[in-house]
């Protein structure tokens, strides 16, 4: 069976990930979910898995080995918390959606209805196996090319301080720097759809008054859309008084 993924769309991702295959097999069976593979099973197609297991042991490796060599006096507690922001889901999945995967992602039709070419934990899955393709295909050093090149924003970023994803814990910290006396709390609005595709409806409260809302697709992700609705209003503020007029 052929793959539905245009030759040209797969030159122009190749052209954004910096790294051309020399088997593109392997590059196809990385955009494969496991919902398309299992529609398509009688083609024998091979989904992901196998090849998201290999690359994010890779990439934990080469992200380690590089803050390792450029924060030699750091201790464990430091790279190993920079690693895990460099390396997170949302991180990843904000990468494969600059590269372009969410467009040339495989999944199967319900998968694809129900949102999947979007979910963060599809898109992560990805870009994770891209890499253990690149590594199959190319070697390590072709791998490790690839990886700083894509994720070198992250990595500065994350050195220096500004790639913070836990907005929930940023919120409560801002909170008890004496702005109010009164505690934050987070309530669930609403919640919509059947209970394997559930979306909620978050806001986040300060002296009785919503400062933030977010959605998810469950109610701890839709709590961090919520924190960080309410972090950009409050970075966008020119003074504390500003944020509830």
């Amino acid at each position: 069976m052929t793959h539905p993924i245009p030759a040209e769309e797969l030159h122009s991702f190749q052209r954004c990930l910096g790294y051309h295959f020399l088997k593109t097999n392997y590059l196809i069976t990385a955009l494969t979910h496991s919902s398309y593979a299992y529609e398509y099973k009688e083609g024998k197609i091979s989904d992901n898995e196998r090849l998201e297991f290999l690359g994010d042991g890779v990439l934990g490796f080469v992200i380690a080995d590089e803050l390792y060599r450029r924060k030699w006096r750091k201790n464990e507690g430091y790279l190993s918390k920079t690693r895990a922001l460099i390396v997170c889901e949302e991180m990843l999945a904000e990468i494969a959606g600059r590269l372009g995967i969410p467009g040339i992602l495989l999944l199967g039709k319900g998968e694809d209805a129900s949102g999947g070419r979007n979910k963060p934990s599809n898109l992560s899955n990805a870009l994770e196996a891209v890499f253990g393709a690149v590594y199959l295909d190319g070697g390590f050093s072709a791998v490790q090319k690839t990886i700083l090149s894509v994720m070198n924003e992250s990595i500065e970023r994350a050195i220096a301080g500004s790639l913070i994803f836990d907005y929930k814990s940023r919120l409560l910290e801002w909170s008890q720097s004496g702005f109010s006396e009164n505690p934050l709390s987070f309530v669930i609005l609403d919640e919509n759809g059947p209970v394997h595709n559930r979306t909620y409806t978050a806001a986040v409260l300060l002296d009785e008054k919503i400062i933030g809302k977010g959605y998810g697709q469950s109610k701890k992700s839709a709590e961090q859309e919520a924190a960080r609705d309410a972090m950009d209003r409050i970075d966008t503020q020119k003074s504390p008084d500003d944020f509830f007029r």
